[in-house]
């Protein structure tokens, strides 16, 4: 019961935070590319990074409900694992199956104007790149978060 209940605030916690985050990024590149068209951006955004917060969440949940603490040391290594499982997953898969599934499902779309589509090859090269480009930022920002997830868990009795 107690890892069950560990796994469904897991997922609970990485849906908001799924949402979250890909709100404050939105309004962040809006911001910077000159002004807001939209509330809510893109919504491939949002497909993007909803799969690896829950998984991400959800397997915590599950392995901080078995243990009694974790060290200082192993939720360093834990926020590398996931803000570089993150960012790898919603900045290749994730943003091509967002696209996938924004765009109707095609990642071709044949216009008056000719044919457009996705740069498979690109994003995936891409995605990868900054993935690890961006590990010092990410990972402090896990850190955080996972501490947070950490005294959430705590409210409800599952760690100390």
């Amino acid at each position: 019961m107690k890892i069950t209940k560990g796994i469904m605030i897991g997922i609970t916690f990485g849906l908001g935070l799924s949402f979250c985050i890909s709100f404050l990024f939105m309004l962040a590149a809006q911001s910077l590319a000159g002004g807001f068209t939209s509330l809510f951006g893109e919504s491939w955004l949002y497909y993007a990074t909803i799969i690896p917060f829950i998984l991400t969440f959800a397997i915590f949940g599950f392995y901080f409900a078995k243990r009694e603490s974790v060290s200082n040391k192993k939720l360093w290594l834990l926020s590398l694992i996931s803000a570089l499982f993150i960012t790898l997953y919603s900045g290749t898969i994730g943003a091509l199956f967002g696209e996938y599934v924004a765009r109707g499902g095609s990642l071709r779309t044949y216009t008056a104007g000719g044919y457009t589509g996705v740069n498979v090859g690109g994003v995936l090269t891409w995605g990868i790149i900054y993935a690890f480009i961006l590990l010092p930022l990410t990972v402090p920002l896990a850190r955080l978060i996972i501490q947070a997830f950490l005294e959430l868990l705590k409210k409800f009795k599952l760690t100390s």
